[in-house]
């Protein structure tokens, strides 16, 4: 008789709705730009923790996510995104 496996089930969760107060000033709109790029690494980040490869996989797929962030970031700067 073979011994159960251990699952691990992955459930979306519910679209959670905000509304957002975009902030009036440049200093702020920078600011909220700033946040939100620290939250959006930080999920990267315990995504890429949580993948079950090597240490050095991990890496080479974080140097494809920062190049592909910069190649995306120099498109807006030029306005071709």
């Amino acid at each position: 008789m073979a011994l159960p496996k251990e699952v691990t089930v992955i459930r979306k969760m519910a679209p959670i709705n905000l509304i957002v107060y975009y902030p009036k000033t440049e200093e702020g709109q920078e600011e909220l730009a700033r946040r939100v790029s620290d939250v959006h690494a930080a999920a990267v980040n315990q995504r890429l923790k949580s993948l079950n490869c090597p240490t050095n996989q991990k890496l080479e797929l974080l140097d494809a996510i920062i190049e592909t962030a910069r190649e995306k970031g120099s498109r807006r700067q030029c306005g071709n995104v």
